[in-house]
């Protein structure tokens, strides 16, 4: 008896438009073409914006020639200095700005609207390296006993300000300062200086407290 032949090996069919296969392919290669597209217009979306080197303070001078001009795409180029508006005249920084942030049209101003101002208190001058331009610190106070006798001791320590913004740290040059003392310039909100003011010329002791996570070195 003649064995079975085998089956028929089957045809390639042409793909039809009712295959589920051809329209996932379709789709895929669609898809890739509009985030392709997508990529390369928010690529070229970008705007020139300031940015600063160093850090500025309330009341530093703004000035084009220390700041750096980068293309960065931001979603409101309106809330930044930027080269096409130009940095006005006797611009000052009205708060602070990190080195390396792009500077926010808020932060430029003139010095009539600046908010703060320096005082220079004592500091150990152990806590120098923790500190720089920008750092901030706590002031705490200890009122003078005003029923002490002779050298009057202090109150209760107390916070006097948080969180104030170091203008400059350099060495102390008075005459009754220490070799373990350096003078620290720190700015003062104009609501908080009346109650400073009071403490400095009460005799009151102000101790300089670096908040945590600052510079090292």
């Amino acid at each position: 008896m003649p064995e079975p032949s085998a089956p028929a090996a089957a045809r390639l069919r042409r793909p039809s438009w009712r295959d589920p296969r051809l329209g996932i392919g379709i789709l895929l290669v669609a898809a890739s073409v509009a985030l392709g597209s997508w990529a390369v217009t928010n690529a070229s979306d970008t705007v020139e914006v300031y940015r600063t080197h160093e850090p500025l303070s309330p009341g530093d001078p703004i000035e084009a020639a220390d700041l750096e001009i980068v293309q960065v795409h931001v979603p409101d180029v309106d809330l930044y200095l930027t080269p096409d508006q130009g940095v006005p005249e006797d611009a000052v920084a009205t708060r602070a700005v990190g080195p390396g942030e792009l500077v926010p049209g808020t932060a430029v101003g003139t010095e009539s609207q600046v908010e703060v101002r320096p005082i220079s208190l004592p500091m150990s001058a152990a806590l120098e390296a923790y500190l720089e331009k920008g750092s901030r610190v706590d002031l705490w106070v200890a009122l003078p006993d005003p029923d002490g006798e002779g050298v009057a001791p202090v109150g209760p320590t107390q916070l006097l300000v948080g969180a104030v913004e170091v203008w400059d740290v350099h060495e102390d040059a008075s005459l009754f300062a220490g070799a373990d003392q350096v003078q620290v310039q720190v700015l003062i909100e104009v609501d908080d200086l009346p109650e400073v003011l009071d403490a400095i010329s009460a005799d009151a002791v102000i101790t300089v407290v670096p908040l945590p996570g600052q510079a090292d070195s």
